[in-house]
């Protein structure tokens, strides 16, 4: 006679044992089938600015188109201009992560000055911009096929941030009597950069001969990338300010030396630099 619980455990074990047989199977079959992974520089940002240094963030993306987790050993990186290595990263031995079916992006800081970019390229004079690549390898252990190795680049431009620059073109006399002067200053402001820079709170003072003159302070100037703005500041002198000596040069025609110095917040579009406070003192003659 037939018995169904004698022969149970048999069939249990028959059941696992397929089970277990077929997922092997499947297994070997995502080993036999494994396909290489991919790796690419999807993007550098700017990390810090400033007139002496620059840090670069590299994002790397790797890519793992098969069903079980891969690991990313090493990642070898340079930043390049003009064929001179000016940063480089080398991580070996990293062993991150890439999920199954998934990727991982792996970030860098690359840091360099920009002394060690003028000696690459030799000088930065009229430069506001400049070409640079990242270049490199990054290799992944992967079962079967062993380390694959992949090639990765990527080209950008990298701003040279610069002071803008305040030109004390002249001073017109205008008119002078016994209750003062009214005097034109006359001046450019540039900005060099490949964005626009705003001036805020830009103060000033005109001295000549050993006395402050006049005082002020000019609304915001907005500059858009490489603009040139030319200023003319009318300027009111009391006769006190003046004193006779000075009052009876300019009646009489005889030039004299003026000075105008001041200072001026520095606002670029470029948020990540954060420059300190411009300031300027020039000089120039005064004929009446």
């Amino acid at each position: 006679m037939y018995s169904y619980s004698a022969t149970r455990p048999v069939f249990i074990g028959l059941l696992i044992s397929a089970f277990m047989l077929f997922t092997g199977c499947a297994s070997v079959k995502s080993l036999v089938d494994m396909q290489k992974p991919d790796a690419k520089v999807s993007g550098v940002s700017l990390s810090s600015l400033s007139l002496t240094d620059v840090t670069l963030l590299v994002d790397v993306d790797v890519s793992n188109p098969n069903s079980i987790e891969l690991k990313a050993a090493d990642f070898d990186l340079a930043l390049l201009i003009d064929g001179q290595t000016l940063a480089a990263i080398s991580e070996p031995d990293m062993g991150i992560a890439i999920p199954a079916n998934g990727m991982k992006t792996v970030q860098f800081p690359l840091t360099f000055t920009f002394k060690e970019v003028a000696a690459a390229v030799g000088g930065l004079k009229g430069k506001n911009v400049l070409d640079y690549s990242v270049d490199g390898k990054v290799k992944v252990d992967v079962p079967i096929l062993g380390q694959v190795s992949m090639p990765v680049s990527f080209n950008d431009v990298l701003p040279v941030p610069k002071l803008p620059v305040i030109r004390f073109n002249g001073v017109k006399l205008d008119s002078i009597d016994w209750s003062g002067a009214e005097m034109t200053l006359d001046l450019d402001v540039t900005n060099p950069n490949m964005f626009g820079v705003d001036l805020n709170s830009l103060t000033y003072q005109l001295n000549a001969d050993g006395r402050e003159l006049s005082k002020g302070a000019l609304s915001q100037v907005n500059l858009e990338e490489g603009q040139t703005e030319s200023i003319k500041v009318p300027v009111s002198v009391s006769l006190t300010s003046m004193g006779i000596s000075l009052f009876r040069l300019l009646s009489s025609g005889d030039s004299i030396n003026v000075n105008l110095t001041g200072v001026a917040d520095i606002l670029p579009d470029l948020g990540i630099w954060k420059p300190e406070p411009l300031t300027f003192d020039a000089s120039q003659q005064l004929n009446p």
